[in-house]
Parts: structure tokens; C-alpha cells; sequence
């Protein structure tokens, strides 16, 4: 087996760990460690081909909203800047159990090799505990006689203030220009005979409260335990162990 194919396996293992397991220090130590393996086993310039291009789609999006909210759009780019991957928003038809189609929200990661896979995780577990943490903020209103449009600015402004206190704590790694050139080429030919339309992204509206809200999303957002495993001491090391006895 090629030491490729064994990284790009040992990465499936710890998607997996994350995705079948809620524990948030599982899932810090597993973003960590694909983080660290997507920036140390990086594709070079002179090894880029279009056919080294991949793509993988989230289906189930928080939010179905033509204009999507600037939280959602942040929280998919922190995916990105997380693999050096890129990203862009569409739609699908959804079936219900009923028979029911309704249109719905897709995103769709592409970049190199394994990244999206590795972007799509992130993303994944991001949302679960973005949509954890805001529940638990905006349990704090339900005995509280408050406007229901508040209500919603409040719940909007708090997932943006999360959203920017986890880009505090995840790692950058941009792609080169090599690959930036390959990147814009694939999608070119991805969409070809077809305009991506532009994205139109909806901030978080003002209310009474709504800076509070928004300092303690990003308070929890930057110290949720999920982020805790994406810096520091602990994460180093367990990198340079080789990793959870799981991975």
C-alpha cells in the first residue's frame, strides 16, 4: 500500500471517529490530527492535475434560506481556510419519507486529493456544535416575554460572534498559487455551459441585546471544548504521538 493511500485512509478513520462519536474532546483530537496530516502530506505544484481534484457535498444544511445567513457562509469558508479546499452553495431536490420534494441547500466542497472529505468533516462538526451552543444560549430567553423577530437577531448575532471565535482557533493553510490556478480551472469546467450565480449573504439583523449575544457566541465559540483540542500544548502532542489509540 502506498504511504498515499495509507494517509488518505488513516484521515477516513478519524472523519469516522468524529462522525459516530458526539464526544467533543473525540472530536477535537480528530480535527487536529487531519488538520495536521492535510498540511504535512500537501500536494506540490509540479504534482497538481485536474484529475487530482475532488469533490464532496453537505445535504443537510442549517439553514435553507436563498440569502444565506453570513454565519453559514463563515462557518463553510472556516472549512475551507481549515484544508486549503474551496466551496460554493447550490441546491437540491430533498425527498421526504412521505414522497414530499422540496428544494433545498446544498454545499459543495472541491479541492485536492482528500481535503474535501477532511472540509466536509470540519464543517460537520462545526454545525452540530454551533447548533448545540445556540440552543443552549437561547434557552436562556424562553421564560422572557421577548419579541419573536428579536428572538431570532439575538439567536443570529450569537452564531455569528461563534463563528468568530472559532476562527481564532483554527489553523490556516492556504493553497499555492499552483494549485489556486488548478482549482479555478476545475471549477470552470465543472460549470461549464452553466453561470454560477453569486452568492447573497444576509447579516445578522440589530436588536436590543444583540451585541451581548454576539460577545457570548464568540466567548463560547472560541472556548467550546470541541476547539480546545485545535491548539496547544495537548493537540501537539497528541500529533506527535501519532494520535488517538482510535485513529
Amino acid at each position: 500500500m502506498s504511504d498515499n493511500v495509507k494517509i488518505t485512509a488513516r484521515i477516513r478513520r478519524l472523519m469516522a471517529l468524529g462522525t459516530r462519536n458526539s464526544n467533543p474532546h473525540e472530536a477535537a483530537r480528530a480535527v487536529a490530527l487531519a488538520q495536521r496530516l492535510m498540511q504535512r502530506h500537501g500536494l506540490t505544484p509540479d504534482m497538481l492535475s485536474l484529475s487530482d481534484v475532488t469533490e464532496t457535498v453537505c445535504l443537510s444544511l442549517t439553514s435553507d434560506a436563498e440569502k444565506v445567513p453570513a454565519w453559514l457562509n463563515s462557518l463553510a469558508t472556516g472549512g475551507c481556510i481549515a484544508t486549503g479546499c474551496r466551496c460554493w452553495f447550490g441546491w437540491h431536490i430533498h425527498v421526504s419519507t412521505q414522497g414530499v420534494e422540496s428544494v433545498r441547500r446544498s454545499l459543495h466542497f472541491y479541492g485536492f486529493s482528500e481535503r474535501p472529505e477532511v472540509a466536509l468533516y470540519i464543517y460537520t462538526v462545526l454545525q452540530r456544535q454551533l447548533r448545540a451552543a445556540t440552543d443552549a444560549h437561547m434557552a436562556g430567553y424562553r421564560t422572557r416575554r421577548i419579541l419573536l423577530r428579536t428572538r431570532r437577531r439575538r439567536a443570529d448575532q450569537f452564531r455569528e460572534g461563534w463563528v468568530s471565535g472559532v476562527w481564532q482557533v483554527l489553523q490556516s493553510f492556504a493553497p499555492s498559487e499552483g494549485e489556486n490556478a488548478v482549482l479555478q480551472r476545475w471549477l470552470s469546467l465543472r460549470h461549464e455551459g452553466n453561470t454560477l450565480a453569486g452568492l447573497t449573504v444576509r447579516v445578522a439583523g440589530h436588536c436590543r441585546g444583540d451585541r451581548a449575544a454576539r460577545v457570548a457566541g464568540f466567548l463560547t465559540g472560541r472556548d467550546t471544548d470541541l476547539h480546545h483540542g485545535l491548539s496547544g500544548a495537548q493537540a501537539t502532542r497528541q500529533i506527535a504521538a501519532g494520535g488517538h489509540s482510535h485513529d
